[in-house]
């Protein structure tokens, strides 16, 4: 039977478990297990990578045979899926609906323990340039501004904009904060032409448009 990494070289990386994947990344153990030994404690741990992409520092050197440094590792290879999954979300071409992103977003943000603000930049055609994180915590007007959104909107020269944010919570009613920064961003939105199309809420399973719900006016 092939060893971990000698399969991943013949065979590919899909053809790893989830064990055999978190042993390539471990590489060795130490005196008190083995790297095999190490990699069935971590999915023991968190058999649901998500959690293991929430695990604080602290929380992974706690486990046998992890370290600091094999935490940063480890952190820093959830970071990278974390980015590659936005990467491919950026490219689900012309938004045709709210709908459409919104399906996108519930699954790029599931599981996410705090509140993120996204901003999808859009062509006139309506085709995604990017999608950009703005803030982290609870929209509040004294820290998640406009001007960081229309920096933005004006560097990848977007013509339209939709906004995306999560409630961990899963609640998606939207708050006093969330419609207030709404409409701030859209009346700045009319001043410089460029359009806040939507501005989506996102929960576990179901997102909320506040354009849908009548927030939002042409």
């Amino acid at each position: 039977m092939f060893k971990p990494r000698e399969q991943l070289m013949q065979h590919g990386a899909a053809s790893l478990t989830d064990e055999q994947l978190a042993a390539v990344i471990l590489r060795v153990g130490n005196q008190q297990a083995t790297v095999q030994e190490v990699a069935q404690s971590l999915l023991k741990q968190y058999p649901d990578f998500r959690d293991l992409e929430q695990a604080s520092l602290t929380e992974l050197v706690r486990l046998t045979g992890i370290g600091p440094v094999k935490a940063m590792e480890l952190q820093a290879i959830c970071e990278l899926s974390h980015r590659l999954q936005m990467q491919r979300t950026i490219r689900f071409g012309v938004i045709a609906s709210s709908q459409m992103v919104g399906q996108r977003m519930i699954d790029l943000l599931a599981g996410e323990t705090q509140e993120q603000l996204l901003v999808v930049l859009l062509d006139v055609k309506n085709q995604v340039i990017q999608i950009k994180q703005i803030y982290i915590g609870t929209l509040n007007s004294s820290v998640a501004h406009p001007r960081e959104i229309f920096k933005l909107a004006v560097q990848y020269s977007a013509a339209k904009f939709i906004l995306v944010h999560n409630h961990p919570s899963g609640q998606l009613t939207p708050s006093t904060q969330d419609i207030a920064f709404t409409k701030r961003v859209t009346g700045c939105g009319d001043l410089m032409g460029i359009t806040c199309l939507d501005h989506l809420i996102i929960g576990s399973q179901h997102y909320l448009s506040l354009r849908e719900e009548g927030y939002l006016t042409d």
